[in-house]
């Protein structure tokens, strides 16, 4: 049966829309952490778009989120991420932080050999990496290769990510923003159709650095946060993204000109610069701290203590 194009009011409908003005609309799966989920939540379906200038965390924030939703949330992840290396090095950067160790025994890992192979296992049932070695993935061959991995091994795969869309062949010959436009809308309706949610990771163009102050009464020159408009297309990206998360690592020892804080060396600053619907959370700003053993985030609580990534908690009911 063909989908319908005009969607009349119906029975169906005002009894969709009664129940949304009593009930309100759920957020979305949870990815982790307190902080975090006040501001956004992984709506079924949706897209989150990550900004970011090289070398801040970006990949390694993408990997904390979507292992905390395999972990948490029972997810199953399609995850294409060339810059890491072969699927092998995407592997084992996964296994690091599932084991919250390194995976590798000379770098430090201490895990049994049952233990490792229980990560194996649960790897193997939630983790799917498209070949990042693809010299020519396009559009077409992405959005079929997810639907092959959903029919071949008889799964629904709820988390797809793209990391990042520059390594992606989608722009032919044609005009780059328009290119890009026409990608992302079709990122859009391919997530919707399937159920899937699906992050694309953008670097960012050069931009002008700003002036901030150390600690030490020095002046310090250094990357702002990224926006939207700085990564190349970003007008048409942003009108596209239902989620947008600026990325952006501080420099250590430098006054948070908002707040008068410090930043931490292990800080990363994540800001939701776009958040649709607005039941699903807000523009807003949060920390995580980096951890480069367990190669995990946390959260700051009460004296700074670590808060580590962790369940639903009981009391919060979180939907699709």
């Amino acid at each position: 049966m063909a989908r319908k194009v005009i969607h009349p009011i119906n029975d169906e409908i005002r009894t969709n829309l009664l129940n949304l003005r009593k009930n309100g609309l759920k957020k979305g799966r949870w990815a982790g952490f307190a902080d975090l989920y006040e501001h956004y939540s992984v709506k079924e379906g949706g897209t989150t778009y990550f900004v970011a200038p090289p070398a801040v965390g970006k990949t390694a924030i993408t990997y904390e989120l979507t292992m905390n939703l395999a972990e948490f949330e029972n997810c199953k992840v399609a995850i294409f991420t060339p810059e890491t290396g072969s699927a092998v090095d995407v592997y084992n950067e996964l296994l690091w932080a599932k084991l919250r160790e390194p995976f590798l025994k000379h770098n430090g890992g201490k895990k049994t050999d049952k233990e490792v192979n229980e990560a194996i296992d649960w790897m193997a049932e939630h983790f799917f990496v498209i070949d990042p070695m693809h010299q020519d993935l396009t559009a077409n061959s992405y959005f079929k290769a997810i639907e092959d991995l959903e029919s071949e091994n008889d799964i629904k795969i709820d988390i797809a990510v793209i990391d990042p869309i520059t390594d992606m062949d989608i722009y032919g010959e044609g005009a780059r923003d328009l290119a890009l436009g026409n990608f992302l809308t079709r990122v859009r309706k391919f997530s919707s159709a399937y159920k899937i949610h699906t992050f694309v990771a953008f670097h960012t163009k050069a931009i002008a650095l700003t002036e901030g102050m150390d600690v030490n009464g020095n002046k310090v020159r250094y990357y702002p946060p990224p926006q939207m408009s700085d990564v190349a297309g970003g007008e048409m990206a942003s009108r596209k993204g239902l989620f947008i998360l600026g990325l952006w690592r501080p420099p250590h020892n430098v006054i948070d000109p908002d707040t008068d804080d410090v930043f931490a060396p292990n800080e990363t600053r994540i800001e939701i610069l776009k958040a649709k619907p607005k039941a699903l959370g807000k523009v807003g700003k949060i920390s995580l701290y980096y951890d480069v053993y367990s190669s995990r985030y946390y959260q700051l609580g009460e004296s700074d203590k670590p808060i580590w990534s962790k369940a639903v908690p009981y009391n919060l009911e979180t939907s699709k």
